[in-house]
């Protein structure tokens, strides 16, 4: 019985989610047109999170948010375990920048929106890699943060422990000399678990941001302890999870 409860669940979810993006999918090709305009896809991002996850009923909780300066560019680096770490940053506090997938530009709808507004990456390409990093560095500008999963994808055989980091989040800190953000999702992939048929299970969503972590005068020497120092921040929260948790 809970097993068909949670397929049913898992449609309401996306019918929610995706006609809500449809309704909003016209003022996206608006800000589309204008690059200038682009910071304010983030009261769009933040329209849909926060109606979608209200209307399928999974409460949001945000720690940390008195550690980010409003007006400050950063760079935040979170644990990527699940397609919902995407909508997470729809709380960011300010506008900000996605590097994802390139597949992700094969959804429908969906993906055009998201390369023009956002960076996609082929990681098996370090020429492909390189150029992105670059993009997301020009699509930034002076306004917007960035959001990168350092992980480079969803690749953790053993969650809730992360893979190991790549260093394209820490280049892009360094090189803008802005502080690091480490976030722990400790709930994600309990919430929408990384399966060919995921069911998704309603939970409390929760989403901390650590305290930053500043680059200023840092050079690509010291790329390997900042990825040790966000990689501890972010696993400190996630090490309480138990493993059952996932079934």
């Amino acid at each position: 019985m809970q097993h068909f409860y949670k397929q049913i669940y898992t449609v309401w979810c996306a019918i929610v989610f995706i006609c809500l993006f449809l309704l909003l999918y016209p003022f996206f090709l608006i800000i589309i047109v204008n690059k200038s305009w682009h910071k304010h896809c983030y009261y769009l991002n933040k329209l849909w999170a926060n109606v979608a996850l209200f209307l399928v009923g999974i409460k949001t909780q945000v720690e940390g948010i008195h550690n980010i300066n409003r007006n400050e560019q950063y760079v935040y680096c979170a644990n990527h375990f699940s397609l919902l770490d995407i909508v997470s940053f729809g709380f960011a506090p300010h506008s900000v920048v996605y590097v994802g997938k390139s597949a992700l530009a094969k959804i429908p709808l969906f993906g055009y929106m998201f390369r023009k507004l956002h960076v996609t990456v082929n990681r098996a390409s370090p020429t492909n890699s390189y150029k992105a990093l670059h993009l997301a560095l020009e699509k930034m500008g002076e306004e917007r943060s960035l959001v990168m999963f350092p992980e480079g994808g969803i690749l953790s055989k053993r969650i809730p422990e992360m893979s190991r980091f790549k260093d394209g989040a820490f280049r892009a800190a360094i090189t803008k000399q802005i502080p690091l953000v480490p976030v722990s999702l400790p709930d994600n992939w309990i919430i929408l678990p990384d399966r060919k048929i995921p069911l998704i299970t309603r939970r409390k969503m929760r989403m901390i941001y650590h305290e930053p972590i500043p680059t200023i005068g840092l050079n690509m020497e010291d790329v390997p302890s900042l990825k040790e120092q966000v990689y501890d921040k972010i696993a400190s929260e996630l090490g309480t999870l138990q493993e059952d948790e996932y079934k």
